[in-house]
């Protein structure tokens, strides 16, 4: 993990200088949302479906580049009504698609640092100004040259359109295109996450394709990255084709992949123990064994970047009072609930930021019985007036949240709160949640880069599912953002981490670790924990 006292890691091998940029931060929104049947939000879960049909070493594409066979790899993935233009998805499985079909002007790899994309070189000339060098003779899947003008082209999308992110750059005062390959951003202000807020974000697109297919962009991205969409029935499977004028030389090795929508759990494993899968993210901690001993795949882990949550709608009566939130945050197993639903791939959690976080802090907290305190939960129902409450749980078809949910239900009925689960489909639960249609919501966090993606939501401004308003917390979220010095910044996170679990807007319960499955196939591929498949254009088939 980095060392966020040290800043050289922000910059690249061949770097000029990127001195002091408060690099407070390994974590990334991949995102920070949700939507399919999420395991996460900007992230999902599950996945299977009863097919078996054959693929792994089984190719139906065109002779390899180089005149021998094919190459396929096949992925389980859950969901498949993906957004295809990176600023304006809200779900993680959008992502782990499109890393495959674009470059980025920086990116991040598997340990969180900022290296090198199309970008080979950056500096910052001042607490406010960022200058990037950009590769030559990198064109996009339309034949045309990438250039300065794509980059600043794609900020003016995200400013100009609706997104879910477009507050990611909002310290971007102007892009200034130098030549062809020099962009300058100017900021407003010092702003100590931009290089992980460009990482989020600055996926150049293509003016001349989405200018052509408007409407239909989505079924027909347009990328600079080592594979291009070439079918996609969104409840079925996607295939992506090695993009063969990629400008990384000797990638990708692989030349083909598929997407397999499967939403179901055990059947996706069964593929994958059959050979039918070569690859699935967040794979159940219940199947670990399955796979390990299938002879056709292995399980793979690492420190996760998730955080499971509970939510609460302050604009619900009684969970307005602070102390019914505490006291059901009180009322919660966490130790419990972790084993349970991860089955050891996991620790009981405290802070909003993942553990695996340069920037968690477990002191913050208060609440050091991680097997709940019903006596404690029962005092603060009765200070606050309250008793035989009757509560809704909404949640995901996300097995996990499920399983979550069945024992949140059960430790609320031990102090008296009736409460009742309402499943929906992942896009619907979301849609609910973001406009403040539930009581209590079930889902988790992930983000990969930046804490500051992860702490804005808590902001009035940010995505703020808890319709909360609190002028300090708002304050303390813009100071760290304007706070380049990364101990300075670091006690301002503290500050707002601590504030945000005293007035528990959420109740953070575990921190999963990343579990994937991968066939014996498959070689090279790097795991991150964010559970990208990005290492593909790297990775190759024995």
């Amino acid at each position: 993990m980095v060392d966020d006292t040290n800043t050289n890691w922000l910059t690249p091998s061949r770097r000029r200088v990127l001195s002091g940029l408060g690099g407070a931060g390994a974590v990334s929104l991949a995102g920070c949302m949700g939507g399919g049947d999420s395991e996460d939000q900007e992230t999902t879960e599950d996945g299977g479906d009863d097919t078996t049909e054959s693929s792994g070493g089984d190719t139906t594409s065109d002779d390899g580049g180089d005149g021998g066979d094919p190459t396929t790899v096949s992925i389980g993935i859950t969901n498949g009504g993906w957004d295809l233009i990176p600023a304006r998805d809200t779900d993680f499985d959008s992502n782990k698609v499109y890393t495959l079909i674009y470059d980025n002007v920086v990116n991040l790899n598997s340990d969180a640092e900022v290296v090198p994309d199309l970008a080979s070189d950056w500096s910052r000339e001042s607490d406010t100004q960022f200058v990037f060098e950009l590769e030559e003779g990198v064109t996009f899947h339309n034949g045309e040259d990438f250039t300065a003008d794509d980059v600043k082209y794609t900020y003016d999308w995200i400013q100009n359109n609706e997104n879910p992110r477009k507050n990611y750059v909002a310290a971007v005062e102007d892009v200034v295109v130098e030549n062809d390959t020099t962009v300058r951003f100017d900021l407003s202000e010092p702003y100590a996450p931009f290089l992980y807020k460009v990482h989020a974000v600055m996926w150049p697109l293509s003016e001349t394709a989405m200018n052509e297919y408007g409407d239909d962009y989505n079924q027909n991205p347009v990328g600079t990255g080592p594979f291009e969409l070439t079918s996609w029935d969104s409840g079925n499977k996607a295939v992506l084709e090695k993009y063969d004028d990629y400008w990384k030389e000797g990638e990708p090795n692989i030349d083909r992949i598929e997407f397999r929508i499967l939403p179901e759990d055990s059947s996706k494993v069964a593929q994958l123990e059959a050979g039918s899968i070569d690859l699935l993210d967040r794979m159940p901690a219940q199947f670990t064994d399955r796979v390990e001993n299938s002879g056709n795949a292995s399980v793979i882990t690492t420190g996760g970047v998730s955080s499971g949550r509970i939510d609460f709608n302050t604009d619900v009566e009684p969970l307005g009072d602070r102390k019914v939130r505490r006291a059901i945050a009180w009322a919660l197993d966490k130790q419990q609930i972790t084993q349970t639903v991860l089955q050891g791939y996991g620790t009981p959690a405290k802070s909003v930021l993942p553990n695996s976080l340069p920037q968690y802090n477990d002191s913050i907290s208060d609440f050091n019985h991680p097997n709940g305190d019903a006596e404690q939960a029962q005092s603060l129902l009765d200070d606050a007036g309250y008793n035989d409450l009757s509560l809704t749980i909404k949640t995901s078809t996300s097995s996990r949240h499920e399983r979550t949910a069945t024992l949140v239900q059960s430790m609320l009925g031990q102090v008296g709160i009736d409460a009742s689960i309402q499943t929906l489909e992942g896009n619907a639960f979301f849609s609910q949640e973001t406009e403040g249609d539930y009581e209590i919501a079930i889902s988790n966090w992930t983000w990969f880069g930046d804490p500051d993606t992860l702490l804005y939501l808590y902001h009035t401004d940010g995505l703020n599912v808890w319709n909360i308003s609190n002028e300090e917390l708002d304050g303390l979220l813009e100071e760290q953002r304007r706070t380049v010095d990364p101990e300075a910044r670091g006690e301002i996170i503290n500050e707002i981490q601590k504030i945000v679990y005293d007035e528990a807007y959420s109740v953070y319960t575990y921190y999963p670790d990343r579990i994937q499955g991968i066939s014996n196939r498959i070689e090279g591929y790097e795991q991150y924990a964010n559970g990208s498949f990005r290492s593909l254009d790297s990775a190759s088939v024995n």
